[in-house]
């Protein structure tokens, strides 16, 4: 709905009196300033790119990779632009842009497949993980920062931020989700939030199942098709606000599910 805007009409009366005839004149004039306001709207763009063929940049993500076992560590030796050197290694570099007109909190979801996730608990070993996500990584100079627990606040009070869903492909979901540490300015873009994702390599097929002898009792039928990894990101006006789970929770509410499906587990 549109909203007129007045214009504020400035009368100014001047009055003289002639000498001649003791006549009574005015001169009179107005001026009209139109009063014109910008919204502050907040918009971002969730960019997902992948090395280029050199490996010293990057370029807009192709999707549609192939999973398999990785070969050599992913913490292992990088590529000019820190990613892993290790072989089956799936880059996977998410970024947040701000495209709106004003500065941002910025907040982003990681779903894995829960059957590929050793999940949350007293217990939880990312080592144990079936299909590993890597936090994401930044370059000062010559030397390779991690955005975990730096940019990217992927915990709070000592506990991962997490819930447990199950989406409309009747899916069952680990979600990590993480918020940027300060406001993103208008046209500027987050570190990276993940860098890529790998299959574990005590990943293995037989009698024509893939097995995992670390989980003996895994169902691992979910590789037999297309996997999937969602990522969503969304944002709140910085102004008025002092942190953004603060943000997040007077928009969205508390406990917020971007894929609006039942929810629980949540940390």
């Amino acid at each position: 709905m549109k909203k007129k805007i007045t214009a504020l009409f400035l009368c100014v009366a001047l009055a003289a009196i002639a000498i001649v005839g003791a006549s009574l004149a005015y001169f009179t004039d107005t001026d009209n300033e139109t009063n014109t306001f910008t919204v502050g709207g907040v918009k971002i763009d969730l960019i997902e790119q992948q090395s280029n063929e050199d490996h010293t940049g990057f370029v807009p993500y192709e999707g549609d990779k192939v999973l398999m076992p990785i070969v050599g560590s992913a913490q292992g030796e990088k590529y000019p632009n820190g990613q892993p050197k290790a072989a089956n290694y799936i880059d996977k570099v998410v970024t947040i842009q701000n495209t709106g007109k004003s500065a941002a909190w910025i907040r982003a979801y990681y779903a894995v497949p829960s059957a590929l996730d050793d999940g949350f608990g007293e217990s939880f070993n990312a080592g144990m993980n079936i299909l590993h996500g890597n936090f994401g990584n930044k370059i000062v100079g010559d030397t390779i920062y991690t955005t975990y627990g730096v940019e990217w606040n992927w915990m709070h009070d000592g506990k991962w931020n997490y819930f447990e869903t199950t989406m409309d492909d009747g899916v069952s979901y680990n979600v990590y989700f993480a918020d940027y540490y300060q406001p993103v300015a208008a046209g500027a873009t987050t570190e990276q939030l993940i860098c890529g994702v790998y299959l574990d390599k005590n990943v293995d097929m037989k009698d024509g199942k893939y097995i995992d002898p670390r989980h003996p009792e895994a169902d691992l039928s979910i590789l037999e098709g297309t996997v999937k990894y969602p990522v969503f990101a969304v944002a709140v006006q910085a102004e008025g606000f002092d942190t953004a789970a603060a943000a997040m929770d007077a928009a969205f509410g508390a406990n917020y599910n971007p894929w609006g499906t039942p929810a629980t587990n949540w940390q």
